[in-house]
């Protein structure tokens, strides 16, 4: 995948993060190699092995009648001049373009998980910097 995608996707998920706790709250970025036999992987990933990385929050959540438009570019609840609607469009069109998967975990009033499923390099190809 690209790492520079990667990283710009993270940072919207922190930022959108950031914005569902306006009184403070907790981030958490994790990560995790799923093998394709692993029992927590959707039953609808393709067959692979791929790497989780996990952004939640304990913030706002989304609500219900929103959470299908929210990877619709120009789509966002923030006031005017204070978000462009294109952060999660960017982050499902990055994901699904490395040949990933997105999944949404959400409870208004308790926060929001947001897992992105990519592809794992095979060891051989993985590259250091």
């Amino acid at each position: 995948i690209d790492a520079v995608q990667l990283e710009s996707a993270l940072l919207n998920l922190a930022i959108n993060a950031r914005d569902a706790m306006p009184q403070g709250g907790q981030l958490r970025l994790s990560t995790a190699n799923l093998p394709e036999d692993a029992p927590e992987r959707p039953e609808d990933l393709p067959a692979g092995d791929y790497v989780r990385v996990k952004v939640s929050d304990t913030g706002t959540g989304i609500a219900p009648e929103i959470l299908e438009r929210i990877f619709d570019p120009f789509f966002t609840t923030k006031p005017p001049g204070q978000g462009t609607g294109l952060g999660l469009s960017m982050v499902h069109g990055f994901v699904h373009q490395s040949g990933g998967q997105i999944q949404i975990d959400t409870t208004p009033g308790v926060g929001t998980c947001i897992s992105l499923y990519l592809p794992r390099a095979p060891e051989d190809d993985a590259r250091t910097s």
